[in-house]
């Protein structure tokens, strides 16, 4: 009895001294954090808390999160939980200049009023962002996707960089096109998100307060211009430039030069200007026969680098008749590309783009078929190809240590008649890439990171295998489908009727409909057996990963459950 209570007097005194721990000393206990995460996404990176660094005044931050919302699916709830625990990294590092106020609006609340008014997205319950300074404004983050988790720093960080600076950015328009024609769409979204400040295309000079220029088809700008971009590049300065190899909307074509070619071979590039990229997979037209019609691509997620803020929030990106870049032999400069074309992609001479030649078939057995750089970020070194200066003006900087340029091998995507064509995020693909180029070297140097795919490398070659066999025997059925897609819906054109319409019993017409429907199946047949292999070492990995807990908690219940009751058979022989 009295060890009993002793026990119990022992427990409570324990019980009392753990919660007296908890509400009094725990709170003096430094906050020691381990982030195993081989990416350090738990982690506040280093330009981050430099960027933090800048607050002059206090920043309140308002983050809604509708937990218990119905409409909600897990992998939301837990990137939910993600987004708060790095906002709360955000406001540790900040030392008072950051306050966090996190918030479950029920519904029909005045929380949630409030989110609403704000304009955050309801969809799928609130998850959005409100940032508000004393006498700059408020801004706002919609709502955090998944999909942007590599860029989550940058994007929470972009939020605070906005309600810091006093203005927007400066950014310089140089073009030898004429854009205010041309480019309308564009330029009305640029005076909205920037100063502009547009330059003559015979100026020899860029203003020390522009940071920041996009050029467009310096084909054909004068050598001066040329001679200008090049030592705003050298000094420092942040560029965006537009090539082409046969830019549409050029009264003429451009003249060769050669001062142009020189200046991105000492940027460490290339772009054919005599070559034009043809893709059949990303042709923005369902006949994909045509040199024309191949030529104008519409470049979807897949080709686009997700892990750039350039393109945020985009859908596609239209081009047409582009060319490719690619880094020059020896080249020290680093390439990241930003669009790129399908692995059934040629590059074709540009005069088979002629209107002569248009309607040419295009034959690509022959041609060697790969993905090509639409679009690049090059940083690196660089030297000047004007090292005497030019007529009128002395010797500039010869050399720079490290460049920063943007560069797209097409000018075509700028112009209204592109981005009005088709559905497309030109205009959003031109204003992050220059926001980015813009942003200060803090925020910049936000990188992108995100948990690494946990596919197997073995099983990543085996679908990329699979797809390129399926690519090899669908692509004629591919290429009959579309035709024969295209003859049937011109002979059997769309009638509103007022209930309903007569069946064309045409035997041409309806040969031309069972064509249209058998090849589908054919196709799909193909793919399938193509993926046949993957789909079954999938499956396998999948009952492995499934098995591989219960398992062995069988086989140890098992043999614990044998060795008891070999014991107990033991225990009760010794007891006779």
């Amino acid at each position: 009895m009295r060890s009993a209570l002793r026990t119990g007097m022992t427990l409570i005194v324990i019980s009392l001294l753990f919660l007296a721990f908890n509400l009094v000393w725990v709170k003096y206990i430094p906050d020691i954090r381990w982030d195993a995460s081989q990416q350090k996404i738990h982690t506040l990176s280093l330009p981050a808390r430099q960027l933090l660094a800048t607050l002059e005044s206090p920043i309140d931050l308002y983050y809604f999160n509708s937990r218990n919302d119905p409409r909600r699916s897990q992998v939301l709830n837990r990137y939910g939980e993600r987004v708060e625990d790095l906002l709360k990294q955000y406001e540790k590092a900040a030392k008072g200049m950051l306050n966090l106020h996190i918030i479950d609006p029920p519904p029909y609340s005045e929380d949630a009023y409030k989110a609403a008014l704000y304009g955050l997205d309801d969809q799928q319950g609130f998850l959005g962002l409100i940032a508000a300074r004393e006498g700059i404004g408020t801004q706002r983050i919609n709502t955090f996707s998944p999909e942007h988790e590599a860029l989550l720093e940058y994007e929470i960080g972009h939020l605070i960089h906005t309600l810091t600076r006093s203005e927007p950015p400066t950014v310089g328009v140089l073009s030898g096109l004429k854009l205010q024609t041309i480019a309308g769409q564009l330029l009305e979204q640029m005076h909205k998100h920037f100063k502009l400040m547009e330059l003559s295309p015979t100026t020899d000079q860029i203003p020390s307060s522009i940071e920041t220029l996009m050029v467009a088809h310096p084909r054909l700008l004068p050598e001066g211009a040329l001679y200008a971009i090049e030592q705003f590049v050298l000094r420092g300065g942040k560029l965006m430039v537009f090539l082409d190899p046969l830019s549409e909307a050029a009264s003429a074509p451009a003249p060769a030069d050669s001062a142009l070619d020189e200046m991105l071979t000492a940027w460490g590039i290339q772009m054919p200007s005599d070559q034009l990229l043809i893709d059949n997979v990303y042709a923005s037209s369902t006949l994909t026969n045509t040199v024309r019609q191949a030529a104008r691509l519409n470049v979807l997620r897949e080709g686009m680098n997700t892990r750039d803020t350039s393109s945020w929030n985009l859908s596609s990106v239209t081009v047409s008749s582009s060319g490719a870049l690619s880094l020059i032999r020896k080249s020290h400069a680093t390439l990241t590309p930003l669009l790129q074309s399908s692995e059934r992609s040629i590059l074709l001479d540009t005069r088979r783009f002629d209107s002569a030649l248009a309607l040419e078939p295009l034959d690509e057995a022959n041609a060697p078929m790969q993905s090509q750089v639409i679009a690049a970020r090059i940083e690196g070194p660089a030297y000047s190809v004007f090292p005497s200066g030019i007529k009128g003006q002395p010797a500039g900087l010869q050399d720079a240590a490290r460049i920063q340029i943007a560069v797209v091998a097409d000018t075509d995507l700028l112009t209204d008649t592109v981005v009005s064509a088709t559905p497309n995020s030109n205009v959003q693909f031109v204003l992050n890439t220059l926001d980015s180029l813009a942003a200060p070297t803090a925020l910049a140097n936000i990188r992108s990171r995100a948990r690494k795919s946990p596919t197997p490398p073995l099983l990543t070659q085996m679908r990329e295998a699979a797809a390129q066999i399926y690519l090899q025997k669908a692509g004629e059925l591919e290429r009959r489908f579309a035709r024969t897609d295209q003859a049937w819906r011109q002979q059997n054109p769309r009638t509103d009727g007022v209930i309903t319409q007569a069946v064309d019993t045409t035997v041409q017409l309806q040969a031309l409909n069972k064509e249209r429907l058998r090849l589908p199946f054919e196709m799909h047949t193909m793919k399938v057996e193509a993926y046949a292999q993957v789909v079954r070492l999938e499956q396998e990995l999948v009952l492995l990963m499934v098995l591989a807990v219960p398992l062995p908690l069988c086989l140890i219940a098992w043999a614990l459950s044998l060795h008891q009751r070999r014991r107990r058979s033991a225990h009760a022989a010794a007891a006779y």
